[in-house]
């Protein structure tokens, strides 16, 4: 006969025996373990999708902002050089020194853009001699008819290319008193207006001229370009004994790689008795003289002739300037 068994009491004073927790310690240990490299990976996502979203989207987005800012801080101090020459002109301040900045660099975005940069160039001299701003009228006087033409070394010019990375590249040009704002792939505009007047027969022109070259300055820094007035020579018709032949045309007449802002400024002032032509050099295709011109860089040349008739008062005022960059 077996043994027999009793039953175990339990004493509810006394707890059931404590089981060790080293298994749950480990099994704790373990997820732990788990949760900390998936952490580290989704950080590591997260940081990596920001900067993708930034570098295609934000950066983009805030550095061509910078560089159409650029662009209007450039145009504006062209502006001012090209309104301080008029003005010099217009009260014959010879002696008279002046500085202006152009600011080269755009802002950058560091670390990961820096400032796009630009460059100073001078206007190039054209195919023949033929540059800058001219004025052709005839004269009449007891010695008989005779024509002439101003000036004997025309041209005043420099262009500043702005080598922009995140918006579309763009020059501004002074160009024989005028500022022009040309895009290449787009059609050249003058921002700023030369000094040429017409009104009840009295036609008047400030024709500015450079007595050198203005050289060269590139680099994301700011250029200082300096300007000092040297000679201020003024026509005026009629005078000591000259008229203006009767019947005759005066025509001022541009050569410049802008010829189409030219040929639509020249258009928009719609004097009375004025006539417009444009015509290309013999490097130029026939699509410079078009008013809808796509410009690109060192492209082609063109002549641009305003012709007044019935003018009585012709006016004409040459400064010339030394001028230099640092």
């Amino acid at each position: 006969m077996g043994r027999s068994s009793r039953p175990i009491r339990l004493d509810p004073g006394r707890p059931f025996p404590a089981r060790p927790r080293g298994g749950r310690r480990w099994r704790r240990h373990g997820r732990r373990a788990q949760v900390a490299p998936v952490a580290t990976i989704l950080g590591l996502l997260l940081v990596v999708t920001y900067i993708a979203t930034y570098l295609s989207t934000t950066l983009p987005n805030t550095m061509s902002v910078n560089d159409l800012n650029h662009d209007v801080l450039v145009e504006n101090q062209v502006a001012q050089f090209a309104t301080v020459v008029a003005r010099l002109a217009s009260v014959d301040r010879v002696g008279a020194q002046a500085i202006f900045p152009i600011t080269l660099g755009s802002q950058g975005a560091p670390p990961f853009a820096g400032p796009d940069s630009a460059q100073i160039i001078p206007m190039t001299n054209y195919t023949g001699g033929l540059y800058g701003m001219w004025v052709n009228y005839s004269v009449t006087s007891s010695a008989g008819t005779r024509a002439l033409s101003a000036p004997v070394h025309p041209g005043a010019g420099f262009v500043v290319d702005l080598r922009n990375t995140y918006a579309s590249p763009v020059e501004v040009a002074y160009d024989d008193g005028a500022v022009i704002y040309a895009q290449p792939g787009g059609t050249p505009i003058v921002y700023n207006p030369p000094s040429i007047a017409y009104s009840n027969g009295e036609l008047s022109v400030v024709m500015p001229v450079f007595d050198n070259s203005i050289g060269g300055e590139s680099g994301v820094l700011t250029a200082e370009l300096s300007l000092r007035m040297l000679v201020d020579s003024q026509i005026t018709i009629p005078v000591s004994g000259y008229s203006l032949a009767s019947g005759s045309a005066i025509l001022i007449t541009v050569f410049s790689p802008y010829a189409a802002a030219w040929l639509n400024y020249f258009t928009s002032l719609g004097y009375s008795g004025a006539t417009i032509t444009c015509t290309p050099t013999a490097t130029s295709t026939n699509g410079v003289c078009s008013t809808d011109y796509t410009y690109a860089t060192g492209g082609a040349i063109g002549k641009v002739t305003m012709s007044i008739t019935g003018v009585s008062e012709l006016s004409i005022t040459q400064p010339y300037f030394a001028v230099s960059l640092s």
